[in-house]
């Protein structure tokens, strides 16, 4: 389906509200689309001004809810001039599309937000783009993308590889086996029970990681870190310009320290090699995974789990 203006609401019945109070969208969708699909669909979202939620769930098919709103209020079909908006809800193959584009003008000159909630097949890969509002993807397998200039982002409950990206919010990420990259410009970054390597930057907020089994580069120019790591691999980084880092591991494991702060706090078990009142540099246990952290405005403090 290909369409410049849609003016048609499709309800059904109790399912429909189900979805919606899932979504936390509160009334019936604007526009809704089934499409009969198989596991490992490809699914590409892009939409100016409006969220995305994608929800994995045990089905052979894809719904997509597609939500109008103006001025923050949602509204039916009818109460909305869509004629300046290109809108494809579609199946190619084992791909479905789902995209709205506003042509011509910028899309907040009349204050309408389109946005879209997809449920699919748990084994999904999604491929999700806005401009202006924030991305939700949970319990799915497969690779995930997503990236918003203006929101934040929530990953809850994957399995496979994930790359997040957004310049104005934070990021949560829970319940993921597999390797993420997460990338903010203003906001905290919270993962917590991952299975992966992990790689996360902010400029503008502080990380937490819980739970964390894999390798770790993590990186903020305006927060402080606090990290458990609690089964490392080849290395841990944590870096910070503005606060100060807190790191946990296993105490029986071996590792090559390097810490420097204005202030550094560790329990030497096992250790050998220089500890100053803002460096320490040696090994523990014999040496192994490389731990790092370095922060110049505050302390570091290595503790075990």
């Amino acid at each position: 389906m290909h369409v410049k203006f849609l003016a048609k609401m499709m309800i059904a019945g109790a399912f429909v509200f189900a979805t919606v109070a899932q979504s936390g969208f509160a009334q019936d969708p604007y526009q809704t689309e089934t499409f009969a699909v198989n596991d490992d669909v490809d699914i590409k979202v892009r939409t100016s001004g409006g969220s995305i939620e994608a929800i994995g769930r045990n089905s052979d098919e894809v719904r997509v809810e597609m939500y109008v709103r103006k001025r923050g209020r949602e509204i039916d079909p009818g109460d909305a001039d869509l004629r300046d908006w290109e809108i494809t809800i579609e199946k190619r193959g084992n791909e479905v599309v789902a995209e709205a584009k506003r042509e011509g003008r910028g899309w907040n000159n009349d204050n309408i937000s389109i946005s879209f909630v997809i449920y699919s097949p748990i084994r999904a890969a999604y491929d999700m783009n806005t401009s202006g509002g924030s991305i939700r993807m949970v319990n799915l397998s497969g690779d995930q993308g997503a990236k918003t200039s203006g929101g934040s982002i929530t990953a809850e409950r994957i399995s496979g590889d994930i790359e997040l990206k957004t310049s104005g919010g934070s990021i949560t990420i829970e319940e993921v086996e597999g390797s993420v990259e997460a990338n903010t410009s203003g906001g905290r970054i919270r993962a917590e029970d991952i299975t992966g390597d992990l790689n996360v930057k902010t400029s503008g907020g502080s990380i937490t990681l819980d739970n964390v089994s894999g390798n770790v580069d993590a990186a903020t120019s305006g927060g402080s870190i606090d990290a458990e790591i609690v089964n490392p691999e080849d290395y841990i980084e944590l870096r910070t310009s503005g606060g100060s880092i807190t790191v946990s591991v296993p105490e029986n494991l071996g590792y090559d320290i390097d810490l420097d702060g204005n202030r550094v706090r560790a329990d030497l078990k096992n250790f050998n090699g220089e500890y100053e009142r803002d460096e320490m540099v040696g090994t523990m246990n014999g040496g192994g995974t490389r731990l790092k952290a370095r922060t110049s405005g505050g302390s570091v403090t290595l503790r075990y789990l």
